[in-house]
């Protein structure tokens, strides 16, 4: 693991990351103005909490977002992103949409110090099913909603059009 601190909250507090194994490192690798934008937000943040996730308009365009909402003619398909451990839902047939939003989840380590869990270009949402981010809005969301697909790395071997949730 090699953590690597990017910036310090308005509190006080660092902020770490693991730049080859985090959410956020995937992320980083796909939109290259988000490491920079993420940490000139990083000072405006308060940072009080054991957990925070939250979403900003920076009002400025940095990067795309590639969720997408679908309909029942859209071609789905389920796979493993690296890093992690529950199937994303993809859609074949949408383009991703420019944005402005940026969202950041933020996870305490000790009195002084968090580490950024994730951070992407986008809208803040639900965990994919079986995740623990607003698991009650899970289902309706993501069955509505995907990633569109081949902008983000997949685990080989993994895709199914089966839902694995």
């Amino acid at each position: 693991m090699k953590k690597e601190i990017i910036g310090t909250t308005k509190n006080g507090c660092d902020v770490y990351v693991d730049m080859e194994n985090s959410h956020a490192s995937t992320h980083f690798a796909d939109t290259p103005k988000l490491l920079a934008v993420v940490k000139a937000i990083l000072p405006t943040v308060e940072a009080n909490e054991d957990h925070m996730r939250f979403d900003i308009d920076t009002r400025e365009e940095v990067g795309t977002t590639s969720l997408i909402e679908t309909n029942e003619s859209d071609e789905i398909v389920y796979a493993l992103r690296p890093n992690r451990d529950r199937y994303s839902r993809f859609v074949r047939n949408k383009t991703p949409q420019k944005t402005s939003w940026v969202t950041i989840d933020l996870k305490k380590t000790d009195h002084n110090a968090y580490d950024l869990y994730t951070a992407f270009a986008g809208r803040l949402t639900p965990s994919f099913p079986g995740g623990d981010f607003l698991p009650e809005q899970s289902h309706d969301f993501w069955s509505k909603h995907a990633l569109v697909w081949g902008i983000q790395d997949v685990v080989p071997g993994t895709e199914t059009k089966d839902c694995p949730w």
